[in-house]
């Protein structure tokens, strides 16, 4: 497992590393530290990274840039903060966690035993999703999209209203993070059930997915059974 520890305290910052180390133990294959917002994002733009410890406060600037940065990027976030009101801000872009300062190392452990339970298939839904466009960071809330669709490793959301969006995730990825609002037709796609019209049988075996606004997307047999409870619950 790959961290960057995000803390603009040099102490605490080395006893967070400590307690991370002495819990996960050789699950770590490395440990970063970065104690400013401009080398944190330089970090993650250089290396890959499993899991993110996040304080909010990075000597007057705001973690919460960061964490819009880790929405767009395949890595998970855990934020450690003493700003316990920022919490339901921080669930809104789908952090695992948020562990108020000060704490202890059992609960540190919870928090990480969060993480592993979901790289085991746990699900936290996720409200907002982040790209970039421009060099700028946006997000695209997840209730406003239609359908997902994967272009080789990045994935297209279409949104109701407005162009598609590039996110840096995978659709497998989605898979675990969406609301169950969503559902799996195709190695390709993820759609809004609520989206969903009807489905249709055409030549040689293949099955189409009508939407309300009357596209069609191609639907799987593996998933045909899952659709036809979606519409017929």
């Amino acid at each position: 497992m790959r961290i960057l520890i995000v803390e603009d305290e040099p102490a605490v910052a080395r006893y967070i590393a400590k307690m991370v180390g002495a819990i996960l133990g050789r699950a770590v294959r490395e440990i970063r530290i970065c104690h400013t917002l401009d080398r944190a994002l330089h970090a993650l733009m250089a290396r890959a990274i499993d899991l993110c410890l996040l304080d909010l406060n990075l000597s007057g600037e705001d973690g919460y840039e960061l964490l819009r940065q880790a929405a767009a990027m395949p890595f998970q976030t855990i934020v450690l903060s003493a700003h316990a009101e920022r919490a339901v801000e921080a669930f809104d872009y789908g952090v695992l966690d948020f562990v108020v300062k000060p704490f202890s190392r059992d609960r540190l452990r919870k928090a990480l035993e969060r993480y592993s339970d979901r790289e085991r298939g746990g699900r936290r839904a996720v409200r907002y999703l982040a790209y970039r466009r421009a060099g700028e960071c946006r997000v695209v809330a997840v209730d406003t999209v239609l359908f997902f669709k994967a272009d080789r490793y990045l994935v297209e959301a279409h949104p109701v209203d407005g162009p598609a969006v590039l996110l840096e995730k995978s659709l497998t990825w989605l898979e675990g993070a969406l609301p169950t609002s969503f559902l799996r037709i195709h190695r390709s796609y993820i759609v809004s059930q609520a989206a969903i019209e009807s489905f249709r049988h055409t030549r040689g075996g293949v099955y189409k997915v009508r939407l309300k606004n009357g596209r069609e997307l191609p639907l799987s047999r593996t998933y045909l059974k899952a659709v036809q409870s979606s519409l017929n619950p």
